[in-house]
């Protein structure tokens, strides 16, 4: 076993693990995890706060599958990472938070030390499923194997590790411990048995597909069984694209935008078979959807069965491998491939989406405009007025593509998720819709960008504040306070990081300045600045005061500034 530092002990366990890239601020704390880097292929990206560091990681894991990793040093830099955190954990995905610590012998002890973060990882005992301080210098690999041990088991989830940089600085015979393997649970036969026996009764099947089915990377078994009974899958937010929204039997996520399909489609099935999902309250439009009369809810996690909707059967497991097993059994069963039903899908489909671009037919067409420029695998992360329609809007063809603050709804969360993405892969086109005041969250990133010469565009929709708690103000007291904001000149912010920028005053040059961007060297910010009339928009459709659901009554004008 070879003697090295402790600082050379992380970086070696994270090599072991799979990690290719980690995203932190350097404290003086973490500096022999850092030059332990410097000789390691593991590629280090230094954002400019480490609230960007957390949301890059976990865009970074959301695209990649892989595992993001930030490191922090102790106290403030640590506490920096427990918004992203809540992003990931609230979204289930992995994320390794390692910070270090102050010297050992003087943790708890209050004496004032530099970064002293008193039972620092109480911070994130609400924001991840383990938390642990390494006691001796010894355990460090072992500390991490054991983070991914717990990542990869079960329901994935963000973990927290904080290690003393006295340990850092130390020296040890480590013994670097092979990547951490997990033996997914055995499914119960009786459960399988029980939902083969609905899906056998069943005429009108549907599917609901979440993102355990992402996670899972069971794509392929969710479009075999779906054409097997030619059922209609509703995807959520964090499942877009999990089946291409270009296949027949695709209804992506406009179930919650839609009556035509909540009617004729969800309302008529007399089955649903809901894969990795928790049935959250933008997917059901706050738990008011009626669901089929049977329901067969598959999750990993059994503490979400029965939680916002009872289930007629459970299946306890792996999302993929239920799935294989439903097919196995189909076969085994005999049970023959359902009637053909995509024509009548197809036609209901597009009744749909017409009942949508009548609420925003301007900013439908824009965003029809935009993905015919963009590659089939572009990724789009997105955020404010615009960005909740881009969720309806913009069609994902496989799993990754679409990156949004779906429940934590984390302010600044599409321009991080953006940069992350692209970090993750490179030659992949991705783009940024942001909000004016969720991008001044943490525009500093453009510095990330220039300084590792990243290239994407970044549109940022300026409205001049917080538009959508501002029409709510207005709507509520017919008067507001606290969300109108002033604005730098973006196309000057631009080219002061060395960028192209450029503003665009009608949504039908906005596709044609896209087009521009993705053609160009470098970055480029693209300002539209809009005003946005009435006080109801697409994120209020499962938020209202009144909590109506009626859709038609939350469509937002859209209308060229008169800046």
């Amino acid at each position: 076993m070879p003697i090295m530092s402790g600082g050379e002990a992380v970086v070696k366990s994270l090599e072991e693990e799979g990690a290719q890239v980690v995203f932190g601020v350097l404290g003086s704390h973490l500096m022999p995890t850092y030059d332990a880097l410097y000789d390691s292929p593991i590629k280090l990206i230094t954002p400019r706060s480490e609230d960007g560091a957390g949301h890059m990681a976990d865009a970074y894991t959301r695209v990649s599958q892989n595992p993001g990793v930030v490191l922090t040093t102790a106290g403030p830099g640590a506490a920096g990472v427990v918004c992203a955190m809540g992003e990931a954990y609230n979204e289930s995905w992995p994320l390794l938070h390692i910070s270090t610590q102050i010297i050992s012998e003087h943790v708890g002890k209050n004496k004032g030390f530099y970064h002293d973060g008193p039972n620092q990882g109480e911070m994130f005992v609400p924001v991840s499923s383990w938390q642990h301080s390494v006691t001796k210098i010894e355990e460090i690999p072992e500390a991490i194997n054991e983070a991914y041990r717990r990542m990869r088991t079960g329901r994935p989830r963000p973990v927290f590790l904080d290690i003393p940089t006295d340990f850092l600085n130390g020296e040890a015979d480590f013994k670097i411990l092979p990547r951490a393997k997990v033996t997914p649970p055995s499914l119960r036969k009786t459960e399988i048995n029980n939902a083969i026996q609905l899906i056998r009764s069943a005429k009108r099947p549907a599917i609901w597909a979440g993102g355990g089915v992402v996670k899972a990377k069971a794509s392929t078994e969710l479009r075999e069984i779906a054409e097997r009974l030619q059922a209609p899958v509703f995807c959520t937010n964090g499942s877009k694209g999990v089946l291409p929204e270009d296949h027949e039997l695709a209804l992506g996520n406009l179930l919650s935008m839609s009556a035509t399909l909540q009617e004729k489609v969800l309302e008529k099935s007399d089955l649903l078979l809901a894969f990795g999902t928790r049935f959250s309250q933008r997917a059901t439009k706050q738990w008011t959807l009626p669901m089929p009369s049977k329901i067969i809810h598959c999750d990993i996690d059994p503490e979400e069965f029965g939680r916002n909707y009872t289930p007629t059967a459970t299946v306890e497991g792996d999302a993929k491998i239920i799935l294989q097993e439903l097919i196995n059994s189909l076969d085994k069963s005999k049970i023959p491939k359902a009637a053909d039903r995509t024509t009548e899908i197809q036609t209901l489909k597009a009744a749909a989406i017409e009942e949508m671009k009548g609420k925003q037919p301007e900013v439908f067409h824009a965003m029809e405009e935009i993905r015919k420029i963009l590659p089939r695998d572009a990724i789009v992360a997105s955020q404010s007025i615009m960005g909740h329609w881009t969720r309806f809007g913009f069609q994902c063809y496989q799993p990754g593509q679409f990156l949004f603050a779906n429940t934590f709804g984390s302010m600044g969360y599409a321009f991080h998720a953006a940069v992350g993405a692209k970090v993750a892969f490179p030659e992949r086109t991705v783009i940024g819709f942001c909000g004016d005041g969720g991008f001044i969250f943490g525009c500093g990133e453009l510095a990330t960008l220039q300084q590792y010469n990243i290239a994407m565009p970044i549109v940022v929709f300026n409205n001049g504040g917080y538009s959508i708690i501002r029409q709510r103000q207005d709507a509520r007291y017919n008067r507001n306070i606290g969300t109108s904001l002033s604005n730098p000149d973006y196309v000057t912010l631009a080219h002061a990081f060395g960028f192209y920028g450029e503003q665009v005053h009608d949504m039908r040059d906005l596709a044609p300045a896209i087009e521009r961007a993705l053609k160009a060297d470098k970055t480029t910010i693209i300002e539209v600045p809009l005003e946005f009339e009435g006080y109801r928009s697409a994120a209020d459709s499962q938020l209202q005061v009144t909590g109506s659901t009626d859709t038609n009554q939350w469509a937002t004008t859209v209308h060229n500034s008169k800046k």
